[in-house]
């Protein structure tokens, strides 16, 4: 029987940090109104990052990092009594919607863990300027809940397997980090984020996740060629347990490599699975219908670009060129006056 947590600590934020000082108050602060607990886990900072930490009434737990982030994560488990548990990393910020929508979520809903919606904030020079993913962040406190894969490591495997549900919320957590390169201590995201990955791929050499997160690494410091031989290895491996979330991104990523090279079938079938799984994904929806117009498919390729028009959830920087390329196929297809 699992033991109870005390009635007065519902909820417990659990994180790791790392020379975070520059960002870990504003986390702190969107979300010590909803939490009754605050673990933070630090491996090694040499800035002022523990003392902010105390200033919220965080428990620091000091801990040796060993390239192990699921590892380090499971060190604030272990330590977290609330009956719930939310995990946030310093440079992310819980909305304001969201922190009044999660009391209710926990009172009204039996599941065992919740997907949240990450927004990362992308660098000016993309094409969006955001991006978003569904990841498990909120979760039972259960000891047979825990962290697995060293880096992008993942919930939602254990939950399953001692079988958990999972649902969907409405739930919003705003990450910074991507929009600029440098991570802790002034190191090179990327680099790291390589290596590591690299590290993992060697004992693991057929692991399609981590073809991918290879892969897209590479294409966010410009590294396409590198980029579309890792996601080909995805393709030629188990590739259908990767889930949903990352289905989309996935094929989402090859079908913007597959346009680059104006391979516009490619690309028009790669967009059209992303959509598959996620038909408010507005990059995709951008990159069918510049494949559709490039082709002369001119009223497919405006369907599309409608479609990028009224998404709800549109984050493209290319509005003006957008609107353009609206108004050409509308004068095309005999809409407007030529």
């Amino acid at each position: 029987m699992e033991p109870q947590a005390p009635v007065n600590i519902k909820l417990s934020l659990c994180m790791i940090v790392k020379d975070e000082e520059s960002t870990l108050a504003d986390c702190l602060k969107s979300v010590r109104a909803i939490v009754d607990e605050i673990v933070v886990v630090d491996t090694g900072s040499s800035d002022s990052t523990v003392q902010v930490a105390n200033q919220f009434g965080a428990r620091v737990i000091p801990h040796v990092w060993k390239e192990d982030f699921a590892e380090a994560r499971n060190v604030s488990l272990d330590a977290a009594t609330g009956n719930w548990i939310i995990v946030l990393d310093a440079d992310e910020e819980m909305d304001e919607i969201s922190r009044g929508a999660i009391d209710g979520l926990l009172e009204s809903n039996p599941a065992d863990g919740y997907e949240v919606t990450i927004r990362n904030e992308l660098p000016r020079s993309d094409v969006a300027t955001y991006e978003e993913s569904r990841i498990v962040r909120l979760f039972r406190n259960r000891r047979e809940y825990r962290y697995r894969k060293s880096i992008h490591e993942q919930i939602r495997m254990s939950i399953e397997s001692g079988g958990g549900r999972i649902a969907p919320s409405s739930l919003v957590i705003v990450h910074h980090g991507y929009a600029r390169r440098e991570v802790q201590s002034g190191v090179d995201r990327s680099a790291r984020n390589l290596n590591m990955l690299r590290k993992a791929l060697k004992d693991s050499p057929e692991d399609p996740y981590l073809h991918f997160q290879i892969g897209s690494t590479l294409m966010s410091i410009g590294k396409r060629d590198e980029a579309r031989m890792e996601f080909d290895s995805v393709l030629e491996l188990d590739y259908g347990s990767l889930g949903p979330a990352v289905l989309d991104k996935f094929y989402m990523k090859i079908s913007q490599l597959a346009l680059e090279n104006n391979e516009y079938d490619r690309a028009l079938k790669f967009a059209g699975e992303s959509l598959r799984y996620n038909g408010q994904n507005s990059i995709s929806e951008y990159v069918a219908a510049i494949a559709c117009l490039s082709t002369n498919r001119i009223q497919e390729g405006y369907g599309y670009l409608l479609r990028v028009r009224d998404n709800p959830k549109d984050s493209l920087r290319l509005k003006s060129q957008l609107s353009e390329l609206i108004i050409a196929c509308e004068k095309a297809l005999g809409h407007l006056p030529g």
